[in-house]
């Protein structure tokens, strides 16, 4: 699991602009799915983990498509 820490640059409709406290990148994220009251400014720890369950998921599903493409 990596942890990495930003700040909100702007706020442009739907769309949030996180700046990494590196000062190199930025992190375009939906508006939605910061808290309520998110405002430019605002400092935020982001986690980031790997999602298996996620992955094998998408492996199964992109697995049924091929075969049924084939089919």
């Amino acid at each position: 699991m990596k942890t990495l820490i930003g700040s909100v640059d702007r706020i442009t409709g739907t769309t949030v602009y996180i700046i990494l406290n590196d000062d190199e990148h930025v992190l375009q994220i939906p508006a939605e799915l910061l808290p309520d009251g998110a405002a430019e400014g605002m400092a935020y720890t982001i986690t980031i983990e790997r999602n298996g369950a996620e992955e094998r998921r998408l492996r199964d599903e992109i697995a049924a498509l091929r075969k049924a493409l084939k089919d």
